[in-house]
């Protein structure tokens, strides 16, 4: 099935990085309430395809965090990385961060297959939450990520509209939250785990 454009809408970098901005906030909750360790620093890695998109695109990440630092306390918090496919693929230790945003909408199926092991890390181990701008041809589904269409799921502002419609790249992007991925079933939580209504009646 390949119905991507009737499920979701293309995602265009700008709209992403704006996305991101309104993201970070509460994610920053989310890790710091499940940790014992304040989590005063947004840890931001853009993940983008290679050297040359690093250095089309990384300057553009710098600069828009630079100037909303001025006027924003979430760009005061964040703190960016930038990287590429292939160095991380490389990397023999990878890092935690609040949030991995790997930007590839030229990146063919073919060649994503031999990075989909590094995907599935930062999914499961390195990032609480994960979000990957792919071609709207390469569906992500059977890795455990879902669609998603940021149009549809926060106010459409004059601005992003805008900054939208004036970039030509666009891309799917897909999702993975570790804190809301799965619903915890009613059993699973501290009532039910010691019985002590049972405690002296029966042998275990």
């Amino acid at each position: 099935m390949t119905q991507h454009s009737s499920n979701h809408s293309n995602i265009t970098l700008p709209l992403l990085i704006d996305y991101v901005d309104t993201l970070l906030p509460s994610l920053t909750t989310q890790v710091g309430a499940t940790s014992s360790q304040p989590n005063d620093n947004a840890e931001v890695l853009w993940v983008l395809q290679d050297k040359d998109a690093q250095l089309g695109i990384g300057p553009q990440l710098n600069s828009h965090v630079a100037n909303q630092s001025h006027s924003s306390s979430t760009a005061d918090m964040q703190k960016l990385q930038i990287s590429t496919l292939s160095k991380l693929f490389h990397q023999p230790l990878l890092e935690r961060y609040t949030l991995a945003c790997f930007w590839l909408p030229t990146l063919s199926s073919e060649l994503l297959q031999q990075y989909i092991p590094l995907l599935m890390r930062y999914r499961d181990l390195y990032a609480a939450h994960v979000l990957i701008a792919l071609d709207d041809t390469v569906d992500l589904k059977a890795y455990g990520f879902t669609p998603f269409d940021v149009l549809n799921e926060q106010p459409s502002e004059d601005k992003v509209i805008n900054k939208a419609i004036s970039s030509s790249d666009s891309a799917t992007l897909w999702q993975f939250n570790l804190y809301d991925y799965k619903q915890l079933p009613n059993w699973l939580n501290a009532d039910y785990w010691a019985n002590p209504e049972n405690w002296g009646k029966n042998r275990w």
